[in-house]
């Protein structure tokens, strides 16, 4: 059994690993841009890289990455990716392998798997056996453990909880859909929700001054900070973000009756704006008794979380091929 693998978590902005042990310590760490934006040969050439110099005078043969998008995990494929360009079925596994010049195993899981994976081994709902993870960031992505394991479906492409239908007529997603719960419950999202809300000259709001020449990226913190000082309409979108969470939630405990339901990712900082609200509308929505069982928790590991379950299913995989 090996005892050190690499666990990598690619974002749409930074590209994060770490050299981690059986026992789940992290015992090297780096971080660098991804350069996701500039389309995936870019992406992977930028990867290759980042493997050379984090594996450097180290002896690892086993390496899970995980990554947006709709993932082949058993041939490595990256079947779709929203958020990077030029990616159709692409062999990520075979193309890494080729550019490094050696027999490495990757394991290759959507990036909201992996971190459910995390949290589940390392994190919130370390001593749980069923949990989903709900991931808030750019999108919404989700990851299911039943029974102690990961549950990715016949095609490995299960725990797309983003695009649940919240509202039949509501906005429209990156998907194509209407009314996904990334379109309520994200930046992107959050965005959106400003967006639109300035249209109305009339809106008496902070946001009109303080998201002025910033940073798309930035909006959502802004947003959190004028929530918390009182500002009417920053506090409605985080109630907005709140509700939908609920009604996804309620629809999933409904369905699987686990025990946990995690989220994290960075728009999960907002906690104490929106998750009295996702309380309530979960309560009012899910049958009683299975709601009344699962507990709704804030996320442990942070950025760490998608790095961990990486690494844990390097682990788990090597022992599968021993099996």
């Amino acid at each position: 059994m090996v005892d050190k693998v690499i666990g990598i978590d690619i974002g749409g902005t930074n590209l994060r690993g770490a050299l981690v042990n059986k026992d789940g310590n992290i015992l090297k760490r780096m971080k660098i841009s991804s350069r996701a934006d500039q389309g995936i040969d870019e992406l992977v050439d930028n990867l290759a890289g980042f493997i050379k110099e984090i594996s450097e005078g180290e002896s690892v043969s086993n390496i899970g990455i995980g990554i947006p998008g709709i993932i082949d995990s058993k041939e490595g494929v990256i079947t779709q990716a929203p958020n990077i360009l030029n990616v159709d079925d692409y062999p990520l596994r075979a193309v890494l392998n080729e550019k490094l010049g050696r027999d490495i195993h990757f394991v290759i899981e959507n990036d909201s798997n992996s971190a459910a994976v995390g949290e589940w081994w390392m994190g919130a709902s370390k001593d749980v056996n069923s949990m989903i993870m709900l991931t808030m960031g750019t999108g919404v992505g989700g990851g299911i453990i039943l029974n102690g394991k990961l549950w990715t479906g016949d095609d490995g492409m299960a725990g797309e909880i983003g695009h649940i239908t919240i509202y039949p007529d509501g906005a429209r997603c990156n998907c194509g859909n209407y009314g996904c719960l990334e379109s309520y419950a994200s930046a992107t999202a959050i965005r959106r929700m400003v967006r639109e809300g300035l249209e109305d000259k009339s809106l008496d709001t902070t946001l009109r001054e303080s998201t002025k020449n910033v940073e798309p990226e930035d909006i959502p913190q802004i947003v959190m900070e004028a929530a918390s000082a009182g500002d009417d309409f920053s506090l409605s979108i985080w109630l907005e973000v709140g509700k939908a969470l609920g009604i996804a939630i309620a629809s999933l405990v409904n369905l699987l009756n686990v025990e946990m339901v995690v989220i994290g990712g960075g728009v999960s900082n907002a906690w104490d704006l929106f998750i009295d609200a996702t309380y309530k509308e979960a309560h009012r929505r899910a049958l009683r008794a299975p709601m009344e069982r699962a507990e709704i928790k804030r996320g442990l590991l942070g950025d760490d979380a998608g790095i961990l379950g990486s690494a844990y299913l390097a682990f788990k995989s090597d022992n599968e091929k021993k099996s």
